[in-house]
């Protein structure tokens, strides 16, 4: 389990933050009272295992923020506790390159940190990609956001970003200059704007210009905030990229809430039909092999009856991943409530589609799910129509047939269409 070090001389407060901490996120919370005793512990410590670390700036043995350097040595992402900030002491933490500080007195300081401490296990997970033909730039805007934990993307060329941002679709920033030679960045946002949404992708405005239109007019043109360069603030900038990217994620949960099953992470029924219904169509037009399936867990009931449903949870979790990772990324897998699944498969001929069930099927009877120590073996039915028919429910309707056939006829087997005369 990765670890936050706290390093202050108030018990009182390393308790409370360390409850708050383990209430809240997956971490164990080390505390410790003086420089010393935090020397002393990193010299043991696996530093890798550490992700960040919460340091008082006055210690009673380094009263003049000799702990934000330590950290700064052995690279762990600090958050500076501090009572009084002046611009003396801002400017020395964050030459540091600091997360953040947090002022001790404020009465919001624990939610701060906690939230602080989130984004920081998120934000390994977001890319975000800077457009500007200064390499100096460039370089000071990575360097920031790494200190962040977010991957990013550079780009001198603002036409190479477009050409990435179609082929990839797992950007969730771009911060792009308004100066660029090959397109300015006006130009940028607008091209960004006809691939993404505001939901899908969020664009911060910069330039070096002291222009006072030049914040509405990217505003106007679809980015969501502008920051001039010579004036911003590090702290500044790295509320303004979390709440943008946070907005992004936050659309992201509710799309996947809304198309995804809640247990096991497939799509879900309605979203399979809005899926495969434009593939149907499209395969049945050009008349494209199709296979479509229904995969049934054999006497589930019984699982749940006998172990209880966090197992019986914990079988229908495993059987999603192995129908899962055995299909392709064109192919559709869903699950279509209790221990029932569909699988679509488009250009997949018979013979294939014999080979690949029959290995489906002794894949899942040969694999051992284990439970807290406790193994339990399940079997499927599969019922497979190959016969496309012009209505997709039609399709389904006849794999649900098959799949009747399997479990009447003994279970753990697939039961595929007859080849139409």
């Amino acid at each position: 389990m990765k670890s936050i070090l706290v390093v202050d001389d108030s018990k009182f407060f390393c308790a409370l933050i360390e409850k708050k901490i383990t209430e809240s996120l997956d971490y164990q919370v080390m505390s410790v009272g003086t420089y010393a005793s935090a020397e002393a512990l990193l010299d043991v410590l696996d530093i890798e295992q550490i992700d960040a670390c919460l340091v008082d700036f006055r210690l009673p043995d380094a009263p003049e923020g000799e702990i934000v350097q330590l950290m700064a040595k052995k690279r762990i992402p600090t958050i500076v506790l501090i009572s009084d900030i002046t611009a003396e002491i801002r400017n020395y933490i964050w030459k540091f390159r600091i997360v953040d500080y947090v002022i001790k007195s404020d009465n919001y300081v624990t939610e701060y940190i906690i939230e602080t401490l989130q984004r920081l296990q998120i934000n390994p997970s977001i890319k975000i990609a800077l457009a500007d033909d200064s390499k100096t730039s460039l370089r000071i805007m990575s360097t920031l956001l790494s200190v962040h934990k977010y991957q990013t993307l550079q780009f001198n060329d603002p036409l190479k970003l477009l050409d990435h941002l179609k082929q990839h679709r797992d950007i969730k920033m771009v911060i792009t200059d308004y100066d660029m030679e090959a397109m300015n960045g006006y130009d940028l946002t607008k091209n960004i704007r006809r691939l993404y949404s505001k939901q899908e992708l969020a664009i911060i405005g910069m330039s070096a210009r002291d222009d006072v239109l030049m914040s509405a007019n990217f505003l106007k043109l679809g980015a969501d905030d502008f920051i001039i360069k010579q004036s911003f603030l590090a702290e500044e900038f790295y509320l303004r990229v979390a709440v943008n990217t946070g907005r992004v994620i936050e659309y992201e949960k509710l799309t996947t809430a809304a198309s995804k099953d809640y247990l096991t992470g497939l799509n879900n029924r309605r979203h399979f039909y809005e899926l495969v219904e434009v593939m149907h169509n499209s395969a049945v037009r050009h008349s494209t092999p199709i296979a479509c399936a229904l995969v049934d867990i054999d006497h589930f009931k019984q699982v749940n009856d006998t172990y209880g449903h966090q197992v019986g949870d914990a079988v229908l979790t495993e059987i999603a991943k192995i129908l899962e990772s055995s299909v392709r990324k064109s192919d559709v897998v869903a699950r279509f409530g209790g221990e029932e699944f569909c699988m679509y498969m488009v250009g997949i001929n018979r013979e294939n589609a014999e080979i690949f069930f029959d290995k489906l099927l002794k894949r899942v009877e040969s694999t051992a799910i284990d439970i807290d120590g406790l193994e339990v073996k399940v079997t499927i039915s599969i019922g497979v129509n190959i016969n496309s028919h012009h209505v997709l429910d039609s399709m389904i309707e006849i794999a649900d047939k098959c799949l009747y056939e399997a479990k009447e006829t003994g279970r753990n087997k697939v039961v595929i269409t007859p080849e139409e005369s």
